[in-house]
């Protein structure tokens, strides 16, 4: 039996094993093969792979420079001496900030917090909901025009259940977190929090008076704000103290909070994350380091704040800064994201943030209610709306999407736990089906191009499959439905109402051009609005912005600014291909991953500002960071300790 077992074993293998060799053996495929390897051969070894694979030669270059040579040869010695004197200067810096008053009181603060029982807690909580809730009544009864607020019922409800569950508690706060393989997680995995600090917390008193007392305090205050934010506020705390003990956390909830949190919140966590990142670097716990896409950069924001500061209109001084402040969120990623650990953290804090937008999107699409303003109804009649999620505009979703869709490809090849494979396949379905629901098409154009340069990057193979692959095509119109063919289709056709808004706003803005190209009229659409109507053709008086990202740019801060831009783009391009040529599978692949969703959202630039929503722009920095973060981490000779 075990033979007979063993020969159809064999003879399945070998039936296999034909199979295969006849696909591979064949002779299209075998000129196929051949014809890729030609030509990527041909890219490798020509001017392309000289080019695009010279960043490090490049950055070195740059370092050893004629100007850099003489600037350091005049003032190596002179600066080795103020180092050296300056160190006790930095050394008492930081052991003045380690013993000050206020960052005393913080840990003391922390300490008593830990030390805490969870039944005091509890009784702040259930005090807190006690008195919000007679409150809340009484404003019901009070006030004719009061409505009941389920929110406000909801959260009052569960404060009470988890009250009633902590007061029963025997454990401090240190000891129900240590024991909570979910907070051990968080705190420890997700914060990067030491776990000595909490294993070292003793037992505090009971402070139960206070606890009752501040709960009292809290639910008066709730007459005036909601409960529901006093709560949110609460947990805003907490989340500051984190940041305070580590700025690379505040970097992390950035990431998460770009699809929901207003445009000033977001503003407040990058300025108060850079404030904590410049305490930890005079303390000595950081590091700061520049490199010459690093410089680029920073000449591309110095350009903006010109912008801003000598504009047409004094409106440009608020978008400026706003720019500026995301712009810096860049500076942070790189120097702050500098150990393996952190990295995965805030690409899978991508992936979650990105595939809990697709959800709220797809949920729209199926259960809730689409947006019918942007779209053309007589030319799309198929098309009942477009998703927006949590953006306001379908194609500000669009170019949310395409710079993450890549990333989670990435992950879903990177990852082998069949588990951690099946969730990244659920995400990159929800994301992809969310993407093709915006209807966007130049958002659809560019995940295609961004999509192309990543499987050509992932391996050679790729180029083969896509040959093969081109014999399909004009069968795709029998596959892909009708509204998809139609849409797609239908990109530069001017009877398209999108399209021909597009294309006159182009005319008008490069007539404006002619007089602003050196210097630019100022930034955002306050000197837009201004300057535009002088310029634009009979129909389309008025506009927002150019509907292009490199006219825009041009328009704003002149020619030069679109060259650095220009510049700063081909140098993340540079070290994305130079990082390809590298052995490490897993960084080589996520680097190609984000510079591909860049890729992919600069295509969609051809057709639309996509910088005009401020959340996209914050989320271009924060990904273009993350690029240059991946290829710096790799280059470490060794992981970084802070605490």
């Amino acid at each position: 039996m075990d033979a007979d077992l063993k020969n159809e074993t064999t003879g399945a293998g070998k039936r296999r094993f034909s199979l295969v060799s006849l696909i591979t053996g064949s002779v299209i495929i075998s000129f196929l093969m051949k014809t890729a390897g030609i030509i990527y051969s041909r890219l490798a070894d020509g001017f392309f792979g000289r080019i695009f694979t010279a960043y490090d030669r490049e950055n070195e270059a740059l370092k050893n420079s004629a100007a850099a040579g003489l600037l350091t040869g005049r003032y190596r010695t002179a600066e080795e001496r103020a180092l050296k004197q300056a160190k006790p200067i930095k050394h008492r810096i930081a052991e003045g900030f380690e013993n000050s008053v206020i960052l005393g009181k913080i840990r003391g603060w922390l300490r008593g917090m830990l030390a805490c029982q969870i039944k005091v807690y509890g009784l702040f909580l259930f005090s807190f909901a006690l008195y919000t809730t007679i409150i809340y009544v009484a404003k019901l009864f009070l006030f004719k025009n009061a409505e009941v607020d389920i929110g406000v019922i909801v959260t009052l409800t569960l404060t009470v259940i988890a009250s009633v569950a902590m007061i029963s508690s025997r454990h401090t706060l240190a000891g129900a977190l240590m024991g909570s393989g979910a907070a051990c997680f968080f705190l420890f995995r997700v914060v990067g929090l030491r776990r000595e600090t909490f294993e070292k917390a003793g037992e505090a008193e009971g402070r139960y008076n206070v606890a009752f007392i501040a709960g009292l305090i809290f639910g008066i205050a709730s007459y005036f704000v909601s409960p529901v934010m006093i709560l949110v506020g609460l947990g805003g705390v907490i989340a500051a103290y984190l940041v305070l003990i580590s700025p690379e956390f505040g970097v992390l909830m950035m990431i998460l909070l770009i699809p929901v949190a207003p445009t000033m919140g977001l503003v407040a966590g990058v300025l108060y994350t850079a404030l904590c990142y410049l305490l930890k670097l005079v303390c000595g716990k950081r590091s700061l380091k520049f490199d010459l896409l690093d410089g680029t950069v920073f000449i591309f924001m110095l350009l903006m704040i010109g912008g801003g500061v000598v504009a047409v209109s004094g409106g440009s001084l608020r978008p400026m800064m706003v720019y500026v402040a995301f712009m810096v969120g860049y500076f942070l990623v790189v120097n702050l994201i500098r150990s393996r650990e952190w990295l995965t953290r805030c690409f899978c804090g991508t992936i979650a943030a990105c595939t809990f937008t697709s959800l709220y999107g797809l949920y729209q699409n199926f259960f809730g209610t689409v947006e019918k303003t942007w779209q053309d109804s007589e030319m799309f009649d198929e098309i009942s709306g477009r998703v927006v999620s949590t953006f306001e505009n379908p194609n500000v979703l669009a170019e949310y999407l395409i710079m993450v869709l890549p990333v989670i490809l990435a992950a879903f090849f990177i990852v082998k736990p069949a588990g951690g494979k099946f969730l990244l396949a659920l995400s990159f379905a929800a994301t992809a089906g969310c993407l093709v629901y915006t209807w966007s098409r130049g958002a659809w154009l560019g995940i295609m191009i961004g999509m192309l340069i990543f499987l050509l990057m992932y391996s050679k193979n790729t180029l083969t499959v896509l040959l093969f692959g081109a014999f399909g095509i004009p069968f795709l119109p029998f596959v892909l439905p009708d509204s998809v063919i139609q849409r797609f289709t239908s990109i530069g056709n001017v009877g398209d109402s999108s399209t021909s808004y597009r294309v006159y706003i182009w005319d008008g803005v490069i007539n404006m051009l002619k007089d602003y190209f050196p210097t630019g009229i100022g930034i955002g659409t306050a000197s837009f609005s201004k300057v535009y109507p002088y310029y634009a053709l009979s129909g389309i008086e008025t506009a927002p912005h150019s509907h292009n990202l490199y006219l825009q740019i041009t328009t704003e801060i002149g020619i030069v600014g679109l060259i650095v831009f220009v510049a700063a783009m081909f140098f993340f391009a540079q070290g994305a291909f130079t990082l390809n040529l590298n052995e490490q599978r897993k960084a080589k692949h996520m680097s190609s991953a984000v510079f591909c969703g860049i890729l992919a959202v600069l295509a969609q630039g051809m057709t639309d500002y996509i910088w005009y929503n401020y959340r996209v722009f914050f989320m271009f920095w924060l990904m273009l960071g993350l690029g240059a973060a991946v290829r710096r981490v790799l280059e470490s000779t060794a992981q970084e300790i802070y605490y």
